[in-house]
This record gives C-alpha cells, structure tokens and sequence, in this order.
C-alpha cells in the first residue's frame, strides 16, 4: 500500500517536552545499525541524541511502532528522496526471554524515522543480531496500482465489499490474478488483467470463473444477487 508520510503531520521535530526515549533504544538501534551491510551505513552517525531527540508510539501503524523525533536542521541537510522503505528481517536476541526478536527500521528520504520491535525485555546480546533475511519493503504497492487501472472508477459501495488496499498478484498455470478480497486459508476472490473475476478455492484446488466481467460483477454485487460471504460459505460446505 502506498504510504505517503507528511512530516509536520506525523510531528518528526522537536517539541518543548519531557523526553520518553530511554538509553536501551539508542543502543539497539545503534547496534543494528552497525550490524547492516554497508550501503546502509549513513544509518549509523543518525542514531545519536543530537540527531534523535525522542521517540513515541506511532498511533498510525500497528502496535509496537515508535516515530522518531528529530532535529530538523540535520533531517533537512541529510535527507535523500530516493530511499522510501521499511528494512525488515532484522533479529536481535532477547536475553531474558532467550530467543529472537523482530525488529523493522522505517526509512524515510533516507531518514530513520520510526522502528518497530517485538514486546521483550528489552535486554539485547547486541553481538547476537541476525540479519540473514533482511530485505526491503518498499512503500509502494504497485500491484495495488494495476488493479485500480484495471478496476476504473466503481462506487465507495462497491470498493467497500473488496479489498483492494492489501491486494498481491497470484500466479499459477491458469494465469496471473490480483486478489480483490481474502477469504482466508489460502482461498481468494481475484480479477485478472481484463476484468474478469474468479474464485481460487485451495483445497479442493480450483480456479473457477464466476463473471466474465468486471461490470457484471460490479452490477451483481450492487443488486445483492452476488455475495461474496454467500459464495465462501458454500464452497465451505
């Protein structure tokens, strides 16, 4: 899903107030920091107090996520409108709970702006950092793109029925589909590239065609002739 992060909005700059960020978060980000392969080094010299002035949950994401605080003046001189995304597959060991911890780096115009850690105890073995999976996330959904090319222009009561935001492309030997709503254990509603829409039953596997196209679908679904609950749970059944 595209994100689109304002930065006086999310409040990235300090503000005259009491500070919540505590020793331990500087460490670990610090350490991961270090930990990441070298085109990521510029990370390093931004976790610092001069720089991270604070940092406090993030009521705009999922639990666990924190924005950072920082100076204006340095994000202003540093910042690089090409790096927009998250690094996940980071771990980090937790000493107390004895196993491996998650943790997510938010990275906007190639600033650290927020980070996301498993609950834990917040006592790291620093020199214990995997980042054997790590990859990137890039904000943008570009097969949520094609599909609303694909989709046009459709009511909010129609859009409200789908789910369009979380969408992926499936691709299996009776072609390539974009999930257009998730039924759950592996089973999916998806629209091909010409509007057709289909069912992706996964166990009994079947792809089955259920309108030829897109504004016969739209039209059924609008009418109450189609339900999209009705449909799963007879497949179910």
């Amino acid at each position: 899903m595209a994100i689109l992060l304002d930065t006086n909005m999310f409040n990235l700059f300090k503000k005259k107030r009491a500070k919540n960020i505590q020793q331990w978060e500087y460490d670990l980000l610090k350490s991961v920091a270090e930990k990441l392969p070298s085109k990521y080094s510029f990370l390093i010299s931004q976790v610092n107090p001069n720089f991270i002035l604070d940092s406090v949950p993030n009521e705009f994401l999922e639990h666990g996520w924190k924005r950072i605080i920082c100076d204006q003046n340095v994000y202003n001189s540093i910042k690089n409108n090409s790096i927009n995304y998250k690094l996940v597959g980071i771990k980090v060991f937790d000493l107390e709970a004895k196993d491996y911890k998650n943790v997510e780096l938010d990275l906007y115009e190639g600033v650290l702006i927020g980070y996301k850690v498993d609950d834990s105890s917040r006592q790291f073995d620093y020199e214990n950092i995997d980042i054997k999976s790590l990859r990137k996330k890039p904000y943008e959904n570009k097969e949520k793109e094609e599909l609303e090319k694909i989709i046009g222009t459709v009511s909010n009561d129609i859009l409200a029925q789908l789910d369009i935001d979380d969408t992926f492309k499936i691709e299996v030997p009776e072609g390539e589909f974009y999930v257009i709503q998730d039924l759950e254990d592996g089973n999916y509603l998806s629209m091909n590239e010409k509007g057709a829409v289909y069912g992706m039953i996964h166990d009994p596997y079947e792809v089955e065609k259920l309108f030829e196209t897109k504004e016969s679908f739209f039209e059924a679904l609008k009418s109450g002739e189609f339900s999209i609950s009705e449909y799963y749970d007879k497949k179910m059944s």
